[in-house]
């Protein structure tokens, strides 16, 4: 499906209605826009609570725990950071 919409003044655009239902966006809504070797890929934006990004962290870390006494403090720093990349990928 392609459908031609106009870039307004300030960059803005108005995502077309069959698009908005499709994804399930709402007023208020953020997207992610994505730049891929096709194009520009705009995907609703998944907004968790501290509370939510914890859980999926200590998830993440959890897999991690029993490598950590083996590793370098750049190496367990390099995991956290990938562990966090992958909690908010979620």
């Amino acid at each position: 499906m392609a459908i031609g919409v106009r870039v307004q003044e300030k960059g803005q655009i108005t995502i077309p209605t069959k698009i908005r239902r499709k994804l399930n966006l709402r007023k208020g809504d953020l997207v992610i826009f994505t730049e891929t070797s096709e194009g520009v890929l705009i995907q609703p934006a998944e907004i968790l609570s501290q509370a939510e990004l914890r859980k999926k962290l200590a998830e993440e870390i959890g897999g991690l725990r029993s490598r950590f006494g083996q590793m370098s403090d750049k190496e367990i720093e390099t995991l956290v950071t990938d562990a966090i990349r992958g909690a908010r990928e979620k």
